[in-house]
């Protein structure tokens, strides 16, 4: 910027790329960040992780603790398993085919017979035979048998319901039933604290099955037999009687069926209308036949006439004809009609007309004599039809309740022969004693526990103990509402961060001591005990400081990070009139004197000139840096002397200081004086920069009162630690006055377990790089 205030040559506050987002500005001012998905950050988890390690560590012990100590108390469990096979479902009264078909059994029987496996007459009769219902293993902790378990009968039964209800539930929960996928083979496990029980139980679970199977089976067919027997008479007295009914409706009403060819009963009249129609169709089509030929008889054609080339004399005499014509015309081109050889030719030739006329007519005759016969034929079987089929249909009428007593004695017979058949098979399916239960493995004694399985509990308490850590540590990071890095500054304030001050402890790899601590507050940060104003190499102690320890150090990490501070805040004041600058925080305890005396030392080793102003009027912190006792700047508000007789050079060159003097009784009526605007307004004229240590924001009223003079505010955030609430009323309390607040500060900043854009570090040829 040049002396003249032109902005021409403006540089702009450089925003990090990760928090470099389109911005909008709200109604009151500030500056908001817009809404941006971004995607998930696997290094930021782990050193969420990280910071929080103690919190996973701890959850990750204990469960897994308690996951030991409970697998080493369990007692041993054996495991016995037991294979069978479920074949065919049988029907309640199977027949011998039935038996030995290899159909694909259903799902539906197959659920049934699962569910009958963990059945509670099945458990029930189980726990008797082997008097399960004394040992210590299915008994409830408390209960205690009236008599001991040597003394107790076999036939025991519970002297309590509910201890009947414990055992039951304890042996269904050992007792294992698991179907073998696509096959129909079902796998029985029994789990006890004695391996020999455990194969004796399966063993009878499986056998008792099989029993209780043939049971129902027996108990089926012989329930199937009675009811069948039962069935059987009265079907054959219904049968009966429709067979009566039958036989009497037909003898009344004259009907009477005969058997045809294919088995079928028909009746005559029936029969009788399908001749004759039969014969009527003939007669039809010999009528149609003849008076074809009649017809071409009545129209003189007698040469198509059907048999005329089949009769012999007729050919003959045709032939002749056409001999004698054929001579007739050759002599009649020689000689006259009356030559005698023509007149005998002429003679012949009528004689042979005259017999094949003769013919002719006769045959047209008979074809007449055909025609005649054959329509008088078919209107006799017409006459003979038409009768025969009134007949029929009032035979018809009759027989539809014929038809219904017929079908009535033809449904009885076949339910009668039906249970016949099936009474005869349940006699036969009782006396067959086979099973469709077989028994591909038993069960034998088991060698190896299955509990406890220490890999397997071991594994899931270390993966739950972690996970349940991991999530720990997440939900304590989502519930931690403080200020923790950049991201946060400028998405919760608007704001950019100017710098990030780290930790001793992200240095030495120790906790700093006495931290936070504003009577022994550190130059660099709370965390550091040493100045970081770049000076000649290696260590030089500053003359004139009441502080053993204030050192300049070359290039160290604190060096760098007030360095990029003094960056940002010149930057920032580049174009304004920011060079005035007010350096306070929330609250107390977050560094805000250590902030502001070593920014002042940063900027005068730019030969820029400095003035740092003690304005905390409450509990003023620079005196402990630079001792001065005659720099008094309550005395100058007070109206004593001019601020130029109070403010006091310090080792540091182009730096000076104005002290805050003797705490007086009324401060804010001191920092709202118009000598206080005049101080602030003629030390930018001779100064470069002007730097005020003011307290905290929402203490007291001092820094607003001084935020409303100053050309920008910056606020000093402990990362980690001030609530974003409190910082976010400060900064609105800031915008109050309206100041210019320029950015913030985090101080006291874990950069080991922050990312990567909140601290910058020195590499180790003196580049600067992200950590």
């Amino acid at each position: 910027m040049t002396p003249d205030g032109n902005d021409q040559n403006k540089m702009e506050v450089f925003t990090p790329r990760e928090v470099r987002v389109e911005r909008r500005r709200s109604p009151q001012g500030p500056i908001r960040p817009a809404t941006m998905e971004k995607p998930p950050d696997m290094v930021a988890w782990w050193r969420v992780i990280r910071k929080r390690r103690w919190t996973v560590l701890t959850a990750f012990l204990v469960l897994f603790g308690v996951v030991l100590i409970g697998s080493m108390k369990e007692k041993p469990v054996y495991r016995a398993k037991a294979l069978i096979e479920i074949d065919k479902e049988d029907p309640s009264v199977a027949n011998p085919q039935e038996l030995f078909q290899l159909d694909e059994v259903s799902d539906a029987y197959l659920e049934t017979q699962y569910k009958v496996l963990a059945s509670d007459d099945l458990a029930e009769r189980v726990i008797h035979q082997f008097g399960l219902d004394r040992q210590a293993e299915f008994l409830p902790s408390t209960y205690v048998w009236p008599w001991s378990v040597s003394a107790a009968p076999v036939s025991s039964s519970f002297p309590d319901r509910s201890v009947r209800e414990v055992v039951l539930t304890r042996f269904q929960d050992r007792l294992d039933v698991r179907p073998v996928r696509r096959s129909r083979a079902v796998e029985l496990r029994f789990d006890s604290q004695d391996p020999e029980l455990s194969a004796r139980t399966v063993n009878a679970v499986v056998e008792n099955y099989i029993q209780k199977n043939f049971e129902a089976r027996w108990d089926a067919a012989q329930k199937a037999s009675v009811w069948l027997s039962q069935q059987l008479q009265d079907l054959k007295a219904k049968l009966e009687k429709s067979e009566d009914d039958l036989q009497k409706y037909a003898a009344d009403n004259g009907i009477l069926y005969l058997e045809t060819g294919k088995g079928d009963a028909e009746s005559i009249v029936n029969q009788s209308v399908r001749e004759i129609q039969e014969e009527l169709t003939r007669a039809e089509a010999d009528r149609f036949e003849k008076e074809s030929v009649y017809r071409l008889v009545q129209a003189g054609d007698y040469g198509s006439l059907p048999g005329v080339f089949e009769n012999k004399l007729l050919q003959d005499l045709t032939v002749r004809l056409a001999d004698l014509q054929r001579e007739h015309a050759q002599l009649a081109a020689t000689f006259t009609e009356d030559y005698p050889k023509v007149r005998e030719i002429q003679s012949q030739i009528a004689e042979i007309q005259s017999s094949l006329d003769r013919e002719r007519r006769r045959a047209a005759r008979k074809i007449t004599n055909d025609y005649t016969v054959a329509v008088q034929r078919e209107k006799l079987v017409r006459q003979a039809f038409a009768e025969n089929e009134a007949e029929a249909n009032r035979m018809a009428e009759k027989s539809v309740q014929y038809g219904i007593l017929s079908r009535e004695v033809d449904t009885n017979k076949g339910l009668y022969e039906g249970l016949l058949q099936r009474l005869k098979e349940a006699g036969v399916s009782a006396g067959l004693k086979a099973s469709n239960i077989r028994i591909v493995d038993p069960g034998t004694v088991p060698y190896k526990p299955i509990a406890p399985n220490y890999p397997l509990n071991l594994g899931l308490a270390t993966f739950l103990g972690l996970g349940l850590g991991v999530c720990m540590a997440f939900l304590k990071e989502h519930l931690d509402q403080t200020i923790r890095h950049g991201e946060d500054v400028f998405h919760f304030l608007g704001v950019p961060a100017l710098g990030y001050i780290p930790t001793m402890a992200a240095l030495n790899g120790k906790k700093p001591k006495n931290i936070g601590r504003m009577d022994r507050a550190p130059m660099f940060g709370l965390a550091d005990s040493r100045m970081a104003i770049g000076g000649a190499a290696g260590v030089a102690p500053v003359k004139g400081s009441s502080r053993n320890d204030l050192a300049i150090y070359n290039g160290s990490p604190f060096s760098e990070a007030f360095r990029e501070l003094r960056t940002s805040v010149i930057l920032s004041a580049s174009g304004r009139s920011a060079n005035s600058i007010l350096v306070t925080s929330a609250q107390p305890g977050e560094g805000k004197t250590t902030v502001a005396v070593n920014l002042a030392f940063s900027l005068a080793q730019l030969d820029h000139r400095v003035l740092l102003i003690d304005a905390d009027m409450r509990r003023p912190g620079i005196q402990k840096y630079f001792p001065q006792e005659e720099s008094r700047l309550s005395g100058y508000l007070a109206g004593q002397g001019t601020w130029q007789e109070m403010v006091y050079p310090t080792p540091v060159s182009r730096l000076h200081v104005l002290h805050c003097g003797p705490v007086p009784e009324n401060p804010s009526e001191l920092l709202s004086s118009d000598r206080m605007r005049a101080l602030i307004r003629e030390s930018m004229e001779t100064y470069r920069f002007v730097i005020l240590d003011s307290p905290p924001l929402l203490s007291r009223a001092d820094s607003r009162i001084l935020g409303s003079m100053v050309g920008g505010t910056i606020l000093v955030v402990k990362a980690g630690e001030t609530p974003r609430q409190v910082v976010q009323y400060a900064e609105s309390q800031v915008r109050l006055v309206g100041a210019n607040l320029i950015g913030v500060v985090l101080n006291n900043l874990d950069s080991s377990l922050n990312d990567r854009s909140y601290y910058v570090w020195p590499s180790t040829n003196g580049s600067i790089g992200p950590a």
